[in-house]
């Protein structure tokens, strides 16, 4: 018998859902539905449909295969990966007590199992303690849950301080404000800390005081004050060390790190953020500090266009945490593996799972739900669907993500020069100076520049983008800076130091793994080419670069590249 594929906790959990009532007998032989699947496990349809796809993919079922899901539970069922008598193994009713049964779920960190037991047992009127309540509360954010994470955290905050608990009230008064926070409800958030801060003034120094300092490190960090986020994350740090609490610890790493890292201190931020990653990648963290470690860690990466390392810590989440970290922050990582997919020119892979993000993030976190909607955004703009990359946008923008510099793109892909000028000057105006955030809107602003035959902006930002990685010098950086370099001199009329910035950056963009950009190079290689009257070397570079703008389905930008062939050519 032929060795049954190996599946994340959560691919497992579908299976085990779709087999039911194959595996109980039923009468009608039809496995659940999508929708039962969702419903019981407490997640989006969307996500159940992309863990069908892999669950497909991993048992040879392929698209166009005759009713697919339903050979999908016969083949599990019949090769025993779900063996029929214990087909509610996961998720059917319990032979014992659901309180109990939550509890030990709990021990073992297993948040979808906790959350069906403890949520039952809450269901049928069981007396449940204030850690089991924090339990409930810990294990709805897990499987997207919300509203049922803060019903259930409120009733524990109650009974904390009618016990006069004070230091467990106070961890549940930071977790709500974390609740609000993801939700981008910071006067309730700050409230919540607002309480935790005074309740604390009392107590004797614990790792809860260093949570709710890793908490106004976010907060300060919201309201702009890097700085005095930075601050508050060395208070946390310092008391995970010094009270052995190894998620704090970490936490306080991570966000000391992404502090430094926006401060544009990255040779700083590097080290911490790759310590906390480790630790992360251990498996001796927590769910929430791991997927949080991982977000801010992939965040600063991304700023940074540092690909290369966020998709080694990627890879490596992915192997030891299997399907949790998904699961865990609904729709966070999926966000980042979609920019991370789009970088790498999988463009329908980053839109399905961007999509994915978004029905997962809508519950629980907006902000990531904005970064979802703005990599689809960018796939449409960069496929000529420019409505949708409209409305991508401007959804992105509604959830309070930036969305530049695809907008300014958008402006000039419509024609409007003007429009796409002011709006990357803005979004530039409004970035730290020296702030790796700045490297991707300088470099759309000197291309943006050069298309409106504005030679001294493109110059300014070429420079300062130069700069920027000189001091950083990540692969994506550098080819990013010699693309601005080259078409500010290509705005000059520096035809040959234009053509040397263009090849490099050509080559770098290559070696990061970035085919889009590495074509857009070569069609600004066509043009210094051209400029030069060497048009045997200008329709080489064309081709090239129409021929991988096809294979993405960069349709805008593949019909430039013939065009620019048949004026040669004529």
């Amino acid at each position: 018998m032929k060795k049954p594929p190996e599946l994340t906790r959560r691919e497992r959990d579908v299976l085990v859902v779709l087999c039911r009532p194959l595996a109980r007998g039923a009468v009608f032989t039809e496995p659940a539905s999508i929708r039962e699947v969702a419903e019981k496990l407490g997640v989006s349809e969307a996500a159940v449909k992309q863990h069908l796809t892999n669950l497909y993919d991993k048992f040879g079922i392929f698209e166009g295969t005759e009713r697919r899901r339903v050979r999908l539970a016969n083949i599990a069922l019949s090769e025993g990966v779900v063996p029929r008598d214990r087909s509610d193994a996961v998720t059917g009713q319990p032979e014992t007590d659901p309180l109990a049964e939550g509890r030990s779920a709990v021990a073992l960190r297993s948040w979808g199992r906790a959350y069906e037991y403890l949520a039952r047992a809450n269901a049928a009127g069981a007396e449940l303690s204030a850690d089991d309540l924090e339990s409930l509360g810990n294990a709805a954010i897990w499987v997207g849950r919300h509203d049922e994470s803060i019903a259930a955290r409120q009733r524990a905050h109650v009974m904390h301080v009618r016990d006069a608990h004070n230091s467990r009230a106070a961890a549940v008064e930071i977790a709500l404000g974390f609740n609000h926070l993801v939700r981008r409800n910071m006067t309730q958030a700050s409230g919540w800390w607002a309480k935790a801060k005074r309740r604390l003034q009392s107590e004797p120094p614990g790792a809860v005081h260093g949570y709710l300092a890793a908490m106004e490190s976010l907060l300060t960090f919201a309201d702009g004050d890097v700085a005095g986020s930075l601050e508050h994350a060395q208070r946390a740090f310092a008391a995970g060390e010094e009270f052995g609490d190894v998620d704090l610890y970490a936490l306080g790493l991570v966000l000391q790190g992404y502090a430094l890292a926006n401060l544009g201190r990255m040779a700083e931020a590097t080290p911490l953020l790759d310590e906390a990653m480790a630790s992360a990648t251990s498996g001796e963290l927590g769910p929430l500090a791991t997927g949080f470690v991982y977000c801010r860690t992939i965040c600063a990466c991304l700023d940074a266009l540092d690909y290369q390392r966020a998709q080694g810590w990627t890879d490596a989440i992915d192997h030891v945490a299997g399907d949790e970290c998904t699961a865990g922050f609904p729709g966070d990582c999926r966000a980042h593996r979609a920019a991370l997919l789009a970088v790498h020119g999988e463009w329908a892979k980053a839109e399905s799972e961007a999509r994915t993000a978004c029905s997962e993030a809508e519950r629980l976190d907006l902000r990531h739900t904005g970064l979802a909607s703005y990599e689809i955004g960018q796939v449409r703009l960069r496929s000529g669907d420019l409505e949708a990359a409209a409305a991508a946008f401007q959804r992105s923008h509604e959830l309070g993500v930036n969305p530049q510099p695809g907008l300014a793109f958008l402006h000039l892909e419509r024609g409007e020069h003007s429009a796409a000028a002011a709006s990357i000057r803005s979004a530039v105006e409004e970035t730290a100076p020296g702030s790796l955030r700045r490297a991707r809107l300088l470099q759309a602003q000197a291309e943006i520049a050069h298309a409106v035959s504005d030679s001294q902006t493109a110059r300014t930002a070429a420079d300062e983008l130069a700069r920027i990685a000189e001091m950083h010098g990540t692969t994506a950086l550098k080819a990013a800076a010699e693309s601005a370099v080259g078409v500010a001199s290509l705005a000059e009329g520096k035809h040959s130091t234009a053509l040397g910035a263009l090849r490099n950056a050509s080559r770098l963009w290559l070696e990061a793994d970035a085919p889009y950009e590495a074509a857009r190079a070569r069609m600004y290689v066509a043009s210094a080419l051209r400029a030069r009257d060497d048009k045997g070397s200008a329709v080489l570079e064309l081709e090239t670069a129409r021929a991988a703008l096809e294979r993405l389905g960069a349709r805008p930008e593949a019909d430039r590249a013939a065009h620019a062939l048949a004026e040669i050519r004529d």
